[in-house]
């Protein structure tokens, strides 16, 4: 078959396209090729280019964390397969569906010594839901079709997650350029039903229950909890990526458990949980020790450990519970939480950066100031625990994101690129850590390109907020800072000239205001903290419980 490798790669396009794949992160290369040529030539598809993979990678997983659909990511072979692996873990622990397309030699070239010839079969192991090495071209052209529907279906349905196809070729790449005239028009339709068969719980007696909300999408329906907590008087404890902290404003949505549940102990009955673990681990230790967690959840078990389980969407679960047990109208737990929060939330509310310039107050500060429907991407380490601690139930709808599967720190710019470019929106944040900043930095360069607008704080602590807080901190161990701190001293304004981005620097509450009035482009914004002023605990010593 003359040009094979060309009208072999179009099927596989074609077939993506068809299934309702829109976006693809391309990784220049040789092997790819006839695939690379496949895609781009769709103008109904919306191709970049990337230099760095592992940046891809991330900013595809950020498009598809948008989206709630999957992105495709295109490489070489060789190493470039395995610099994909840090997100294809994280699209896999948190449940977002990625497709990675993998260039390779001829199975044949294995273990002769081959230049850029590695094993590329299931290289990334359980963490893809589906690995599909789909052979040499040949003349079959719907067993193909049916293979990558099949594959796309595992990694939409079911648990949502990365599938991974290896594409190999044979040289000559491509012998000409050709039409692409085996465009199949024929759409499939692989939408995932929702399940509406509730199969009875183990729990008779929802009295003195409480909801723990983990990370969320924007997209999921926070009505239904809400009304599910007014029908058991329970208390919504509710994680700042679980998107209903952030929306409106509800007596029952407790957002400062952290400091609470250390001077009160509650003894839920049964816990009834929506979305991941939070990331508190105070809640993660009230989840453990309990015997009766329920989840909730429209996909299947997967990575985690609740005592009782039930699949189905949170409106059909909410129907279930109103229909089969009766309304409870008191609770002694959410009495407690709500008077206890309503005094914190006044003591939270009197501070701003202009008092204390902490992460935590800043974080407060920048949601206060925020655009309504802004998108915020969330960095790990210290910045997501500082926002659960200090911020708190708003009236304001906004959409937040996080990388909380494998919770790294590993491509969260890219991440947030992806999230921005996929977004409507000119109301885009990301708050992050310098050194997740620092590693990686490299995504600049392609973020330079793009037509975003993005605001990049930076918690500029000089690296290592977090590593404060371990155990071995406290044991006067001389070279701590050598091995665990690690200060990039990172000088943002002289990095910023270099990407020919934007820079602002934070001193004082009329810096954030200043930085809120323009919506445009790519920004970097310099927060520097002194990590050896302990402000936040100042501002917890000082809380009226």
């Amino acid at each position: 078959m003359d040009n094979k490798n060309l009208i072999w790669s179009y099927q596989i396009a074609n077939t993506f396209f068809s299934l309702g794949v829109k976006d693809i992160c391309i990784c220049p290369g040789s092997r790819n090729t006839p695939l690379v040529i496949a895609f781009s030539e769709n103008k109904n598809l919306n191709c970049t280019s990337h230099i760095d993979e592992r940046s891809a990678g991330y900013y595809a997983l950020g498009i598809a964390k948008k989206n709630n659909r999957p992105s495709i990511l295109i490489s070489t072979s060789g190493t470039a397969v395995a610099n994909f692996f840090p997100s294809v873990i994280e699209s896999s622990l948190s449940k977002t569906p990625l497709i990675i397309i993998t260039a390779d030699r001829p199975n044949y070239l294995l273990n002769t010594g081959e230049n850029q010839t590695i094993n590329q079969h299931n290289i990334y192991g359980n963490y893809v839901r589906e690995f599909l090495d789909i052979g040499l071209p040949n003349t079959n052209v719907e067993l193909l079709k049916q293979k990558i529907t099949d594959a796309y279906t595992l990694c939409i349905n079911n648990i949502p997650g990365p599938i991974h196809l290896n594409v190999p070729f044979e040289e000559p790449l491509v012998t000409k350029l050709i039409n692409n005239t085996y465009y199949s028009g024929k759409k499939y339709d692989l939408s995932n039903n929702e399940i509406k068969d509730i199969k009875k719980t183990k729990i008779k007696n929802l009295k003195k229950s409480i909801i723990i909300c983990g990370e969320l999408h924007p997209d999921e329906n926070i009505d239904s909890i809400l009304m599910l907590s007014e029908y058991l008087s329970a208390p919504i404890l509710a994680d700042p990526t679980s998107n209903i902290r952030y929306n409106r404003i509800h007596k029952n949505i407790i957002s400062s458990y952290n400091l609470l549940l250390k001077n009160i102990d509650i003894n839920p009955n049964h816990i009834i949980r929506f979305g991941k673990k939070p990331t508190s681990k105070i809640l993660c230790n009230l989840i453990s020790e309990s015997s009766n967690v329920l989840l909730v959840d429209k996909h299947e078990l997967f990575n985690d450990n609740p005592t009782e389980f039930i699949r189905a969407n949170f409106d059909h679960f909410k129907d279930y519970i109103i229909k089969s047990f009766n309304s409870i109208d008191d609770n002694p737990i959410l009495n407690t939480l709500i008077k206890s929060q309503e005094k914190i939330n006044s003591h939270i509310n009197s501070f701003n950066i202009d008092k204390m310039m902490c992460e935590g107050i800043l974080i407060k500060d920048i949601l206060n100031y925020a655009h309504p429907n802004s998108n915020i991407f969330i960095g790990n380490s210290m910045a997501i625990r500082e926002m659960d601690d200090l911020t708190l139930n708003m009236n304001k709808r906004i959409n937040i994101y996080s990388n909380r599967g494998a919770s790294g720190i590993d491509g969260l710019v890219s991440t947030s690129l992806g999230i921005s470019s996929a977004s409507q929106s000119k109301n885009n944040i990301a708050i992050l850590g310098d050194l997740s900043f620092y590693y990686d930095m490299t995504s600049l360069a392609f973020a330079s390109k793009l037509d975003i607008s993005l605001k990049l704080f930076i918690l500029n602590n000089n690296g290592g907020g977090i590593f404060k807080k371990l155990p071995i901190s406290n044991l006067n161990y001389n070279q701590f800072e050598k091995y665990w701190i690690t200060p990039p001293n990172l000088n943002l304004h002289d990095i910023s000239k270099s990407f020919n981005i934007k820079y602002h620097e934070i001193k004082k509450l009329n810096d954030l205001k200043e930085v809120f009035k323009s919506s445009s482009g790519l920004e970097i914004i310099d927060c520097k903290i002194d990590m050896n002023n302990d402000y936040k605990n100042e501002i917890i010593k000082s809380f009226p419980y």
